[in-house]
C-alpha cells in the first residue's frame, strides 16, 4: 500500500499529515504550510516544559530542521502530532542532557514578556480549577498562582512532560506513550505520580472538592 494509501485509510482528516506527504515529494510550500500550522503550538509547549521563551523558540527551530531532515521516515500510520512531539521530545531532552543539569524552572524568570504570569494562570484553570480544589481564603489568586507554578516546577522531566501533553495537548495515554516512548501503563502511572506529587504540594493552600486531581 503506498503512502498516500495509508494516509486515507488512517487518518483522512489529517491535514498536518497529507502537507507532510507533500513535502516528502519536494513540496516547499507544503512543508511552510506544516510549521505555520504548528509553530506556535510547539513553541508555547516547549516553553512551558523549559520555562524560558528564548530557549524555546531555539529548540523550536531545531525541532522542524529535524523534521525537515527526516521528512522521509515519517509514516501517515498515526496522526502527523504525534510524530511531531515525539520529534520535539527528543529535542527537548536531548537538550537537557546537554546542560548535565535540571530542566529550567517550568516559569522560569527569564521569559521576560509576562509568561510566567500567563502560564501561571493557565495552569492554574487548567490543573487546580478541573481538579475540584478551591483555594482557601487565606491565599490570594495571585500567590495560588506561585504556589501551582512552583508544585508543577518540582515534577521531574518526564512527569512534567506526561502532564503537559495530557492537560495541555488533550493526548491520550497511547498518544503520550508514542511521543515518550513508553507503554499506555507506564504514562498512567507517571500521570498518576504527578498528581499525587501536586496534591501533596497543594494540600496546605487547597480545600477538596468533589473531583480528585
Amino acid at each position: 500500500m503506498s503512502d498516500a494509501q495509508s494516509f486515507n485509510a488512517a487518518a483522512p482528516d489529517d491535514e498536518d499529515a497529507r502537507l507532510m506527504l507533500a513535502a516528502q515529494t519536494g513540496d516547499a510550500f507544503a512543508f511552510e504550510e506544516l510549521m505555520s500550522r504548528n509553530q506556535a503550538r510547539v513553541c508555547a509547549f516547549l516553553q512551558r516544559f523549559v520555562g524560558n521563551l528564548q530557549s524555546a523558540e531555539d529548540l523550536t527551530q531545531e525541532v522542524f530542521m529535524r523534521v525537515y531532515k527526516h521528512r522521509d521516515s515519517y509514516r501517515p500510520e498515526a496522526r502527523f502530532s504525534t510524530w511531531l512531539y515525539r520529534v520535539a521530545h527528543n529535542v527537548a531532552f536531548n537538550s537537557l542532557r546537554a546542560k548535565s543539569r535540571r530542566p529550567e524552572l517550568l516559569f522560569g524568570s527569564a521569559s521576560g514578556d509576562g509568561a510566567a504570569s500567563s502560564l501561571g494562570f493557565v495552569v492554574e484553570e487548567n490543573i487546580l480549577a478541573q481538579s475540584g480544589a478551591t483555594p482557601t481564603r487565606s491565599v490570594a489568586r495571585l500567590e495560588l498562582q506561585a504556589i501551582v507554578r512552583a508544585a508543577v516546577d518540582s515534577l521531574g522531566p518526564r512527569q512534567r512532560e506526561a502532564l503537559l501533553l495530557a492537560r495541555f495537548e488533550g493526548m491520550s495515554y497511547q498518544e503520550i506513550a508514542d511521543v515518550m516512548k513508553l507503554t499506555p501503563k507506564a504514562v498512567k502511572s507517571l500521570l498518576c505520580r504527578a498528581r499525587l506529587n501536586l496534591r501533596a504540594a497543594l494540600e496546605p493552600y487547597v480545600e477538596e472538592g468533589k473531583k480528585p486531581l
